[in-house]
């Protein structure tokens, strides 16, 4: 290489990390995941290691009456203070004039019950917990995706707000006179809801699964995050799966207000990795960490069969093409996902029901369950004798880790400025293992009192572990300056770390 390029090379490098340290990544009450790459500058024998999620068992067997086979789809979770809440699908079976939306709801996000609304009058009955009924011209019962506002000065009429349709043959929405398209629903109760308006919001996307309405409080504005196909042209009509290569993906609009204008779809990447079918996506900001999205796409894999017919029989399904798990992506804003792990995230297991077709449907909302617990609903057994909505569970911030065996493994973080009196850590660590944080400068050199000499061994496992060093107990004297954080593992796991006052 001749000596100017070279020259130039170098420069551009010491420019670069100037410019890095010179806007360090603050944190402030704040937390940071290993779901990416972003926090870290260096990582020497550490292994970045994808979550253990566990089956908690049935949440809600989806047995009663106007339910059906193809019920426990499109799920939404959340807590609103006072209860957990969720909205699923039910219905009569792959019918588009007979889906409708169910509520359930729960003292501890654990034990769910079905209460009696008696708003509507289904299967001969109005002693149910339909919020949506069958028959509604926009075909929300479909989709319905349900969104608690609990942001302060939100009208109590739009406290909570939700997108539906998608779903219905044209024929069909010509019949109702209607659009086949994405449309705004608002609610006070979470139970009784009403058209914001007849003005659809997308046309003619596919939007036939769970279209995730949410707000950012990063980028200050709503988004919906939605159901597309690879070879979509905006304006033109829907080019569905029978056209070659054309795979399911996932687009992002956004709006300052809900009421609009909302921006132009643009279909999110996910950096330079194999595409794959994704039909829902679960995308919202993780409660702990919410400049943080967290996304738990349904990963479609369509030409495969793994049941045998006699297995199809025994569960009185269908045969049919198709089968799916979870994956796990995250997103810091913007059109772009970090698929740093192509492994699944959540397998069909040995519960052979959900081996057929869209079955393993994670619902949107991941909510706290237990002291150091949170938990996600997934649909499980699509179209058979045993469909149900089960509960998994995580350790809080747990999606990844950085993880350390027998022998030690080091990482340095980018550039940060702690303004904080406190540095906890999320660990769990072998009885033998252990977790070191040194605090370097911003040229990475050892600042005095807070080297490895001084930093004290962390044991144990706890989602609150504070770190010290022999002649420092807090962070104080660090605020404002510009520092990294060096992580030292040994037979341990770092899940997530954060700076708080307290």
């Amino acid at each position: 290489m001749p000596p100017r390029t070279l020259l130039g090379l170098m420069l551009a490098v010491v420019g670069l990390s100037a410019s890095v340290a010179a806007n360090p990544t603050v944190l402030k009450n704040t937390r940071e995941l290993f779901v990416d790459d972003y926090i870290l500058e260096k990582n020497v024998g550490l292994e970045s290691r994808l979550g253990t999620v566990t089956n908690a068992g049935t949440a809600l067997l989806l047995n009663q009456p106007w339910e059906g086979r193809s019920s426990g789809a499109f799920i939404s979770v959340f807590h609103n203070g006072e209860k957990y809440q969720m909205y699923y699908r039910g219905g009569f079976g792959q019918s588009e004039r007979k889906d409708l939306t169910c509520y359930a709801e729960s003292a501890d996000g654990i034990t769910w019950v079905r209460p009696k609304l008696g708003l509507f009058e289904v299967a001969g009955t109005k002693e149910n917990n339909v919020v949506l009924p069958p028959g509604e011209p926009f075909f929300a019962g479909h989709n319905l995706s349900v969104y608690y506002d609990n942001r302060p000065g939100v009208p109590a009429e739009e406290r909570y707000k939700a997108v539906g349709g998608g779903m219905g043959s044209s024929k069909a929405h010509r019949a109702a006179g209607t659009t086949r398209a994405l449309y705004r629903y608002v609610s006070a109760d979470g139970q009784k809801w009403k058209l914001y308006s007849p003005e659809p919001l997308f046309a003619p996307y596919a939007l036939d699964s769970q279209n995730v309405l949410v707000w950012l409080p990063a980028e200050q504005c709503f988004a919906v995050y939605m159901r597309v196909w690879s070879l979509d042209v905006p304006g033109q009509p829907i080019r569905y799966h029978h056209i070659p290569n054309n795979i399911r993906l996932i687009a992002r609009s956004t709006a300052k207000e809900f009421g609009g204008p909302w921006t132009a779809p643009v279909t999110m990447t996910t950096g330079n990795v194999p595409l794959e079918d994704l039909y829902t996506n679960a995308t919202q900001p993780y409660f702990r960490a919410p400049h943080i999205l967290i996304a738990m796409p349904f990963r479609f894999v369509p030409g495969r069969v793994v049941l045998s017919p006699e297995q199809f029989k025994q569960y009185d399904m269908k045969p049919n093409l198709g089968v799916s798990d979870i994956i796990l992506m995250s997103s810091r804003g913007g059109t772009s996902y970090d698929r740093k792990f192509m492994e699944s995230f959540f397998r069909p297991g040995m519960d052979e029901s959900s081996w057929g077709t869209r079955s393993n449907i994670p619902g949107t909302g991941i909510v706290q369950t237990g002291p150091a617990e949170m938990s996600f609903y997934v649909m499980r057994g699509y179209l058979s004798n045993k469909v149900r909505i089960e509960r998994l569970t995580l350790r809080l911030d747990g999606f990844a880790s950085l993880h350390a065996g027998y022998k030690t493994g080091y990482a340095i973080t980018r550039p940060l400025q702690l303004d904080g009196k406190r540095l906890s850590l999320n660990v769990s660590t072998s009885a033998r293992g252990s977790i070191k944080v040194v605090v370097l400068d911003e040229n990475s050199a050892e600042l005095p009192g807070f080297g490895e000499a001084d930093a004290r061994e962390l044991v144990g496992d706890t989602i609150d572990l504070t770190a010290t060093w022999k002649d420092h107990a807090t962070l104080e004297g660090l605020s404002g300056k510009v520092v990294r954080l060096k992580f030292i593992i040994q037979d341990a796991d770092l899940f997530s770390f954060g700076v708080f006052d307290r």
